[in-house]
């Protein structure tokens, strides 16, 4: 079982990086028509000011607007994971990793059962049940909020930490990063040339249909690895606590929680926080289901197979 999880999870990454990497070719594509010809004709006319510009000045002036539209685009991308993931740290209370806490102490004993350096503890005050891996530069931080402690008892909340940690432990936050890149980077894009419902421009259309298609295939990708990485989380929570009954209560209860619509400001990290939660909480109708654009698996294909840990 263990090598055809393994295999499994190979073949998403493999199947992932492929999408991720087409679709962030072909964006690049784009963007070197787009940024190329914008920028290399900026520069073609003011050099025509001074001297008649050759096929020489032609070829470089593109080039160069090329080479800086992507490097431009490339570096926006960055700052806009990492000014998501700050913003969320800082709408967030720390936790005392030394206290006596329910999160404290059970994270604690699982860091140490991980091999682990304890991560970063924080508390949200949303009543939305939340449990969550991020980073802040570099290190990893665990965001639990209050809906979440009211929700479980101190077994189920055991369990979802260790899904946490999981997580923490496989370098998924790390990865996950990389996955979203493509997807962020399409966005981006569908929006530069999206006029927000106004004429489109019959010039324009092949360009929305183009960031409509990046969009989904990054989307595709995405959850073709996510969804893998939680099933390996959920295995690796159960051999930690030595309990599927608890992780399974745990995805019971949150699933079946009708919780009231988050507030806006977690709505803006619904990228950041679905992808690496136990449960797609903030949009499960587009996160959870197992579908194929889904971040998550169906809860019921969890259940089943912590039912077969169980049994084993």
């Amino acid at each position: 079982m263990r090598v055809r999880t393994a295999v499994s999870l190979a073949g998403r990454a493999i199947g992932a990086g492929i999408i991720g990497l087409g679709t962030l070719g072909i964006l690049g594509f784009a963007l070197a028509v787009l940024g190329g010809l914008a920028i290399g004709g900026f520069v073609l006319r003011a050099v025509g000011l001074v001297i008649d510009p050759g096929a020489k000045a032609f070829v470089g002036s593109i080039l160069f607007g090329t080479i800086l539209t992507i490097l431009t685009w490339a570096g926006g991308v960055r700052k806009a994971i990492r000014r998501s993931r700050a913003r969320l740290r800082r709408e967030t209370e720390p936790i005392d990793p030394d206290g006596t806490g329910r999160v404290a102490s059970s994270t604690a004993r699982l860091a140490a059962q991980f091999d682990l350096p304890l991560p970063e503890l924080r508390r949200h005050v949303a009543t939305t049940p939340i449990a969550c891996t991020t980073t802040h530069e570099g290190e990893p931080v665990v965001i639990v909020s209050d809906g979440l402690l009211e929700a479980l008892p101190d077994d189920e909340l055991e369990a979802v930490l260790a899904h946490e940690l999981a997580h923490v432990a496989n370098g998924d936050q790390r990865l996950m990063t990389w996955a979203l890149v493509p997807l962020i980077a399409s966005e981006e894009f569908y929006e530069m040339v999206d006029d927000e419902g106004e004429d489109v421009d019959p010039r324009d259309r092949p360009w929305l249909a183009l960031g409509r298609l990046l969009v989904g295939s990054s989307t595709l990708g995405v959850g073709l690895f996510s969804r893998g990485r939680e099933f390996a989380a959920d295995r690796a929570a159960v051999t930690a606590t030595g309990d599927p009954g608890a992780l399974a209560g745990a995805l019971q209860r949150l699933d079946s929680a009708t919780a009231e619509r988050p507030p806006e400001d977690l709505r803006n990290h619904t990228r950041s926080v679905d992808a690496m939660s136990v449960l797609p909480t903030l949009d499960p109708e587009h996160d959870g289901g197992g579908g194929l654009f889904a971040t998550h698996p169906a809860t019921e294909r969890r259940l089943e197979r912590l039912r077969r840990l169980a049994s084993d």
